[in-house]
This record gives structure tokens, sequence and C-alpha cells, in this order.
């Protein structure tokens, strides 16, 4: 081994780091394309008390519960699937 090359720990969590990363990024723009969907059959409804929040619609329609940051609230790359085939239609339809 020379003395430029990255150990081999090193690489491996390089690499778990770098598919975190990609799952992540392919989660985040999943439920950017599946939000577009929610506020086009909410459109025009401006009453929040008559239309779902965002994540009991996406557990409802599509069978996972959304991860939330306890800080402030934001949402994280953590989900939970509740509907294993409804989550898989999320998948197919979404997931890039």
């Amino acid at each position: 081994m020379s003395r430029y090359s990255i150990h081999p720990l090193e690489q491996s969590f390089q690499d778990w780091e770098a598919k975190r990363k990609a799952n992540r990024h392919a989660y985040w723009g999943a439920c950017a394309l599946a939000r577009q969907e929610y506020l086009a059959e909410n459109k025009g409804n401006f009453d929040l008390t008559s239309r779902p929040r965002l994540d009991f619609w996406m557990n409802e329609k599509y069978g996972f519960q959304m991860g939330f940051d306890e800080i402030d609230g934001g949402i994280t790359e953590n989900y939970t699937v509740t509907d294993p085939k409804k989550f898989m239609l999320f998948q197919i339809k979404f997931w890039k």
C-alpha cells in the first residue's frame, strides 16, 4: 500500500456516505414531485382545516410517514413505510 492510498476503512466510509447522500437526494426529489401532485389536488382550497397536511396526505396516499426534525420541525431524510404496496407505487412513480 503506497503512502498516498486511502485506508480501506476510510474508503468504506466514503462509499457509505456517498450512497447515503444519493438516497437522500433521490428521496427529497421524489417528495418534491409528490408535493406538486398534492398542490394540484388541493388547488384553490385555501382553507387549511379542510385539507390534509402534506405528511398525512403522503401517509394516506403513498403509505409512508415522513421524518421530521425534533428541533425545528423540518423534513429529514428518514421515513417509515406503513404500507409497502402504496410505497412501491410512490417509488415507481417518483423515485428517480
